[in-house]
C-alpha cells in the first residue's frame, strides 16, 4: 500500500475543516493553524501505523507460510481495524484539544485584548505660594 504523505495530510485537513466541532468564534488563523498542526500529526501517525502493520503481518506470514494473496488480505484487514481504532482515539483527543484551545483563546480575549485602562494621574498638592 503506497500512500502519498501530502495527499493524506490534505485529505485529513479537509475532513477536519468540514467535520471538527471547532467553535465558529475562533479566529480564522487559529482555526487554520489548529487544523494544519493536527492533520500533520494524524498523517504521520497513519503512515507509521500502516508501515508497522505491514511489517508485522509480512513477518508473521513469512513464518506461517501464508500465500501472498492471503497475506495481502490479512494486512488490509489488520490495517483497517487498527486505523479505525486510531481514528476513534484521534477524534477523542481532538475534542479535548479543541476544548483546551477554546479556553486559551477565551483567556487571551479576556486578558490580552481588554480595553486600555484609564491612565493613573498623580496629583501633587501645590506648595503654598505666597504668604498672606
Amino acid at each position: 500500500m503506497v500512500i502519498d504523505p501530502l495527499e493524506l495530510e490534505a485529505a485529513i485537513a479537509a475532513v477536519y475543516a468540514a467535520q471538527l466541532p471547532i467553535p465558529v468564534w475562533w479566529p480564522a488563523e487559529a482555526r487554520s493553524a489548529f487544523i494544519e498542526e493536527y492533520a500533520s500529526e494524524a498523517a504521520c501517525m497513519v503512515l507509521s501505523e500502516v508501515d508497522a502493520i505491514g511489517d508485522r503481518m509480512s513477518d508473521w506470514a513469512a513464518r506461517s507460510h501464508v500465500s501472498d494473496a492471503d497475506e495481502s488480505t490479512m494486512i488490509a484487514s489488520a490495517q483497517q481495524v487498527l486505523l479505525d481504532e486510531a481514528c476513534s482515539e484521534v477524534q477523542y483527543d481532538l475534542t479535548e484539544m479543541i476544548a483546551s484551545k477554546s479556553a486559551q483563546l477565551t483567556a487571551e480575549a479576556i486578558f490580552d485584548h481588554s480595553p486600555p485602562r484609564a491612565q493613573q494621574h498623580v496629583v501633587w498638592p501645590m506648595a503654598h505660594q505666597g504668604r498672606r
